[in-house]
């Protein structure tokens, strides 16, 4: 459950990029975080600390990945 909770928003930002483009793969901040915070909240009920704190590596890598799509996007 721990690479489901690190993979998923760099997935979500994967599947946008190969199927819209880098400029608009942006949007997949909103999409990963939302999905990112309830997997975390998951982890956080059933009491399992690796997939909370894998969690949170992958919102943070999602932003990121997302950051850069945004820099493209509009600068």
């Amino acid at each position: 459950m721990a690479w489901l909770g690190l993979t998923i928003g760099p997935a979500i930002w994967l599947a946008m990029v190969m199927f819209l483009s880098m400029q608009i793969a942006w949007v997949s901040l909103a999409c990963g975080g939302i999905i990112g915070f309830f997997l975390w909240l998951v982890a956080l009920g059933y009491d399992n600390p690796r997939m909370a704190k894998a969690t949170l590596w992958g919102i943070a890598i999602n932003s990121v990945l997302a950051g850069y799509s945004a820099h493209l996007a509009f600068f």
